[in-house]
């Protein structure tokens, strides 16, 4: 299997980078996260994943669940 790089983003700050194994970049992507991936848009929070054997890159969102407003 190829390996890839997985960076997790906070806007345009590395916060995390892992290297893991896999079929393909959204495969990587989520062994590395475990959770409900989309492609990216204007997420805060997002992940970039370099695949070097076909020099590519790969960009993705996180699902994360509404925040909710108590102060009403």
């Amino acid at each position: 299997m190829p390996q890839f790089h997985v960076e997790e983003m906070a806007g345009e700050t590395v916060l995390t980078r892992h290297v893991t194994r896999a079929a393909d970049a959204l495969s990587a992507v989520k062994a590395v996260t475990g959770g409900q991936i989309c492609a990216r848009s204007d997420h805060k929070r997002w992940f970039r994943v370099v695949d070097e054997r076909n020099a590519s890159v790969h960009e993705f969102g996180v699902e994360e669940p509404p925040s909710r407003d108590f102060a009403k």
